[in-house]
């Protein structure tokens, strides 16, 4: 059984349902479009329910024009599925938090990473689909690692040029492992601030493997007001809502049980810049023997996967313990507290807190994102844990 790589929805085994590739033209989808949060369209479309006793089908003819119906889609959501899909194994993410948290950027900073992992791995991550290949490119890789600019933010789902609409997907194969797809899917800020209730649209966060919180610590007036005068000054304007109102929203889609939160200070290299200030969090920020302190990602790439998976377990149990303790002492543990509340109703299968930096330093103006180059620390943390409690 796999997953679909839109609305996170499992797809069964034993049947399939396919549309028409033929004459009709497509029509408005109304459960489609409640799934999607913008209109979608479709042609007809017919479920085939496979008997043991009869030859395996893969196409029905379309009772309005005759002809063969082919291509698979899902049977929730009613998007187009990629070939053979229904045998993928899939690990599904989402990305999450206020406006200007960071978002597309550790998108495009993770991705890299990744793929950098991987090799070190002895194993490729390629692009499942043309859609991955060029979003990726154009608005994630080309802005940051090529122009070294500030990121635009993600746009709204319903709007125009929202490329966000379908996922970025990537194939992981090599090196003896059975071959898999992660499928990340980027919620804009400004979708998740104007949310109310529970619609159809974000209901996929609730079936994710792994939902990823970025809680910007700039957000936060009294680590602003420390930081005065050593970081560039905060364009406010890029700023969304507060993370301690944002987070329940999130919450609130996720019910079931299943997903697990990774609730991750993001711009973590700002709240270094404090080792310079006279602040009270410096003794603990400076403390060179904190896990906050140091990443040994790539450096656990290198170990025999067994020894990494340990040390990388054994790491993120004290990180975890860390983090949890700095949102307290910046002044806003009312997200761990949320987030622990969700869990011990049952809504969330587990939480557990990280602090990464995508950039590694603030941006000095729009137009420079960065003097030294891309330096991400701890970036990877959140999809390694996901991946090391995957079903």
């Amino acid at each position: 059984m796999s997953t679909c790589p839109y609305c996170y929805s499992a797809i069964p085994g034993g049947e399939i349902t396919v549309r028409c590739t033929g004459q009709c033209q497509p029509v408005p989808d109304p459960q489609g479009t409640a799934l999607a949060g913008y209109e979608t369209r479709t042609t007809p479309f017919y479920r085939i329910v496979q008997n043991e006793d009869e030859p395996v089908r893969t196409t029905v003819p379309c009772r309005r024009c005759g002809q063969p119906c082919r291509q698979r889609i899902c049977s929730v959501c009613h998007r187009d599925l990629p070939p053979g899909w229904e045998d993928a194994r899939v690990f599904t993410m989402t990305l999450v938090g206020a406006r200007g948290s960071g978002k597309s950027v550790y998108i495009a900073v993770a991705v890299d990473l990744l793929r950098r992992y991987a090799q070190s791995r002895g194993c490729t991550m390629t692009p499942t689909t043309t859609g991955t290949y060029e979003v990726y490119s154009q608005r994630y890789y080309k802005p940051l690692f090529k122009e070294n600019v500030v990121m635009e933010g993600t746009p709204p789902i319903a709007g125009g040029g929202a490329y966000q609409q379908d996922p970025l997907i990537w194939e992981f194969r090599g090196n003896d492992i059975e071959r898999f797809y992660i499928v990340m899917r980027d919620v804009a800020g400004e979708d998740i601030e104007k949310v109310v209730g529970k619609p159809l649209h974000f209901s996929f966060m609730d079936r994710a493997d792994l939902v990823v919180f970025l809680f910007d610590p700039l957000m936060l007036d009294s680590v602003r007001q420390v930081l005065a005068g050593i970081i560039p000054e905060i364009d406010r304007n890029r700023l969304g809502d507060m993370p301690g109102e944002v987070l329940p929203k999130v919450l609130l889609q996720l019910s079931s049980g299943s997903a697990r939160l990774a609730l991750t200070i993001s711009k973590f290299d700002s709240l270094h810049k404090m080792t310079d200030a006279d602040s009270a969090l410096t003794p603990l920020l400076a403390n060179p023997a904190a896990h906050f302190n140091r990443d040994d990602t790539m450096l656990r790439a290198r170990q025999d996967i067994d020894s990494a998976m340990t040390a990388f377990e054994n790491d993120v149990v004290f990180l975890d313990a860390e983090v949890r303790s700095l949102f307290n002492r910046i002044g806003d543990d009312s997200v761990t507290l949320s987030a622990d509340s969700a869990q011990q109703n049952g809504a969330l299968a587990e939480v557990r807190h990280f602090a990464v930096s995508a950039v590694g330093e603030s941006p000095q103006h729009a137009d420079q994102l960065t003097e030294r180059g891309i330096s991400p620390f701890r970036v990877l943390d959140p999809i390694l844990w996901g991946f090391t409690v995957w079903d």
